[in-house]
């Protein structure tokens, strides 16, 4: 799947998950909480840079057809900026790793239209989440016993 017919598939997956016809589950492991000095440093640029990851995993049923597909943030601030790097990966079924190097092979090359997709997608099941928990179950999974 291209990066305009998963943009196009989120689209209709979103319509059908507000008129109230699709249940989603997530799992999200991010190093977004943890102290600042439990977190990996970059040197880049001639100075150092915080490094954050987040991964989510998006998962349901849709159409008859179980539907996965994992994204990837890293993150680098420094003071006042930062530079973030978005993957879209759409693993199959069995296979749920976080970790960039094993997801590489079922990468979407994500353009900008994509990446606003799905963050649209991540603020409709957050909303959701918070209306109807039923239809929405989120794991958040710890980086550091992982």
């Amino acid at each position: 799947m291209n990066a305009r017919q998963l943009a196009n598939s989120l689209d209709d997956m979103m319509k059908d998950t507000k008129r109230g016809h699709l249940s989603w589950s997530m799992q999200i492991e991010t190093t977004d909480d943890l102290d600042a000095s439990l977190k990996e440093k970059l040197e880049k640029d001639g100075v150092e840079w915080l490094v954050d990851e987040c991964f989510v995993e998006y998962a349901c049923t849709w159409k008859g057809q179980d539907f996965c597909m994992i994204s990837y943030e890293h993150i680098l601030t420094h003071d006042d900026q930062t530079r973030t790097t978005c993957l879209i990966f759409l693993p199959p079924l069995g296979m749920r790793f976080f970790d960039v190097a094993e997801l590489a092979p079922y990468a979407v090359t994500a353009d900008a239209y994509l990446i606003n997709k799905v963050h649209l997608l991540w603020e409709t099941l957050i909303n959701l989440y918070r209306s109807e928990p039923a239809r929405c179950k989120i794991r958040v999974i710890d980086p550091l016993k992982n």
